[in-house]
Order: C-alpha cells, then structure tokens, then sequence
C-alpha cells in the first residue's frame, strides 16, 4: 500500500469480506483450499494497515557531529 491516508473504513471492509471468505473455506471442505496462504497474508497486511506500524525507532540526526 501507498504511504497516502487510508480509508480505515474501506479497511476494514475488506478485512471482514477475507475473513468470511476464509470461514468459508474452513467450513467447506475443498473450497478454494490453494488461497488460504495468499488469504491469511493479505489479512495481516490489513490488520496492519488498520492499526499501524507501531511506533517507528528514533533516528539520531547527529551521528558523527560532536555536540561540545
């Protein structure tokens, strides 16, 4: 994904429709069984798009000057 504002709501709306896709599939033996990989990927990718990264590591901006 871009580093634009998301739209968490359209987020979460494709979060939800994986996920029923994916009960789905549990639910119904041999029911496209070769995408749960590419599924479960795609869900942690939105999950992280919906909560965030975390916080970032501070980057020191004075590596190598001397502050004396």
């Amino acid at each position: 994904m871009s580093n634009k504002k998301l739209d968490k709501g359209k987020l979460y709306h494709k979060l939800h429709q994986l996920q029923k896709r994916v009960t789905r599939m549990n639910n119904n033996d041999g029911h496209s069984d070769e995408k749960f990989t590419m599924r479960m990927s795609r869900i942690r990718t939105l999950i992280e798009g919906v909560r965030g990264k975390g916080k970032l590591p501070k980057q020191d901006n004075y590596q190598g000057y001397s502050l004396g």
